[in-house]
């Protein structure tokens, strides 16, 4: 999968989101087992949304860097668990998020959906403002991490 581009999108009365059309298409017109994982983004102030046969691909990356015999492995990994959520999707593609993963990155009702390779952003409007705001400029930074021009 190869998610892509912006979409805006708004939470109903029932703290419903419909994930938009262009997403789902992109997964082959339906939720591949009707779920998707919700994971609080560990840099950002975002929520990702993954397929399932995404999030096991994450999964056994992380897994595979921890060893959970080790303390410090074994708490990032309680709070890497402690962070996402397996959630149902209806054929409609209205979503509940969990209320306390929209709280924690001020999620109120309008959003934006940002493709982002294999996975999905989701972010509260302002919030992605100024997301976009403190971003460096692209040209300068596509420049140094892909052309790897020095500074």
């Amino acid at each position: 999968m190869n998610f892509s581009a912006e979409k805006e999108a708004t939470f109903d009365e029932k703290g419903r989101v419909v994930l938009p059309a262009d997403f789902k298409n992109e997964m082959g017109g339906a939720i591949p087992g009707g779920q998707l994982v919700v994971e609080l983004d560990p840099y950002e102030k975002c929520l990702n949304i993954y397929p399932m046969s995404e999030w096991e691909i994450r999964i056994a990356q992380i897994r595979s860097k921890l060893n959970r015999d080790n303390k410090m492995h074994s708490r990032a990994l309680d709070t890497f668990y402690r962070n996402f959520k397996v959630i149902p999707v209806p054929e409609s593609c209205r979503m509940n998020v969990p209320n306390n993963f929209m709280e924690k990155v001020g999620i109120t009702k309008n959003v934006i959906f940002t493709g982002q390779g294999d996975r999905i952003r989701l972010w509260d409007s302002a919030e992605h403002d100024r997301y976009i705001l403190s971003c460096d400029d692209y040209e300068s930074v596509f420049a140094r991490v892909v052309g790897n021009e020095e500074e």
